[in-house]
């Protein structure tokens, strides 16, 4: 079987290389097809890069501004805050502009090298086109939020969607989507596409373990992580009161950063330790609590290790992210610009309450629960065979 994977953002690169990998494994063959920004990652991942359009043009058309200041959520009676509706439909709008700058060449690839099915991250509408124009299944991969294209029914049907097709001759897909989930239940709110439960799996690259990391750390004081991701400045701002507020609780610190952020880093007190492009995962394997900006894939890893987090999101989508976070019980949510005492308190109460740590490895037994990649690969095969995605999942199949 052949299966192509369409990737959006350097940020959700990730999300997808686990599940690519356990197809290549099963003996498929593989191609993940992103935009030129993304190909590195894809080849340190060990897996086969297809560049697909221009970066200029993509990056403009994803560089467009959309008011994404904090305080855009609605908040409903239920638990979870949902998406301000007018920002979510400007995020979708603005993944269909990006889409538009790739599926030339997308569709070009997919007519030479012809798939058998396409898996596609949630905000890359492209991979419907590349499904569409070859007449196989298109399945969806969220990047652990509930965020993307999709068009369930005519009522639906938006003119810069139909445009993506009708360029090449094609009817715009239309039709209920399934969409392969890592994010656990407990954090999801709730979404009306159908969902193909898969195991969360960090991937940040390889790395060479520092001798700080193969021995137990003497001091015996919690150590509590700070970053701001991968693919944004967002902590920049306040770093330097988050770490003092940290060494006021007597705690060490490791910041991980990327490169360009570890150039700016100027002196560090004792205490604090620079992790310079680390897989995150293996570093929270070390730690007591996180602190970031409220990104998805930050928050899910540290779930993954059990482990409280204080989120200060500094957009509405962190702020989001965040809400869910908080709602669940696994963490705290503070305004960008929480001062040095509040966040000082936060983690205060995030190492000394047990109730966080309980709810963040409650959230983490979820995670363990759901199939993990290689289970996936059926799902797909079965996909592929019958033309369509209208197969029972995993968790579907044990319910009959």
């Amino acid at each position: 079987m052949r299966v192509l994977f369409v990737g959006h953002g350097p940020a959700h690169v990730p999300w997808i290389i686990p599940l690519a990998w356990a197809c290549r494994l099963a003996g498929h063959e593989v191609r993940v097809a992103v935009r030129p920004q993304c190909v590195a990652p894809v080849v340190r991942a060990g897996l086969v890069a297809v560049p697909i359009g221009d970066e200029a043009r993509a990056g403009a058309a994803a560089a467009r501004q959309l008011g994404l200041g904090p305080g855009r959520l609605r908040a409903p009676a239920q638990a979870a805050a949902v998406l301000d509706p007018d920002l979510s439909e400007m995020l979708v709008e603005k993944m269909i502009a990006v889409a538009d700058t790739l599926t030339d060449d997308l569709v070009d690839f997919a007519r030479f090298w012809r798939p058998d099915i396409v898996v596609h991250d949630t905000a890359a509408a492209a991979g419907l086109v590349a499904a569409a124009a070859v007449k196989v299944p298109a399945v969806g991969h969220t990047w652990g939020v509930s965020l993307g294209v999709t068009c369930e029914d005519e009522s639906q049907l938006r003119p810069s969607y139909a445009g993506l097709f009708e360029r090449f001759g094609l009817d715009p897909a239309v039709g209920p989507a399934v969409w392969i989930d890592p994010c656990p239940p407990g954090l999801r709110p709730p979404h009306g596409v159908r969902r193909a439960d898969m195991r969360f799996i960090p991937f940040a690259g390889p790395a060479a373990l520092p001798e700080w990391l193969r021995t137990d750390r003497a001091s015996g004081r919690p150590l509590v992580c700070v970053t701001g991701g991968v693919t944004t400045s967002a902590l920049d701002e306040v770093r330097d009161q988050v770490v003092a507020a940290l060494r006021g609780l007597d705690a060490e610190v490791v910041l991980a950063v990327t490169p360009e952020q570890a150039a700016l880093t100027g002196p560090l007190p004792d205490g604090v330790r620079l992790a310079e492009s680390f897989p995150l995962d293996v570093l929270l394997a070390h730690c007591d609590a996180l602190v970031h900006h409220g990104g998805v894939g930050s928050g899910l890893i540290a779930v993954t290790h059990g482990l409280p987090q204080l989120l200060l999101p500094q957009n509405a989508f962190q702020e989001h992210w965040s809400d869910l976070v908080r709602a669940s019980g696994a963490g705290i949510a503070l305004p960008a610009d929480a001062g040095e005492g509040e966040a000082a308190a936060a983690v205060r109460d995030l190492l000394a309450r047990s109730s966080y740590r309980e709810r963040a490895r409650s959230l983490r037994d979820e995670i363990d629960a759901m199939p993990i990649p290689d289970q996936l690969v059926g799902f797909l095969e079965e996909c592929a065979r019958a033309g369509h995605t209208d197969v029972p999942t995993h968790q579907e199949a044990g319910r009959r």
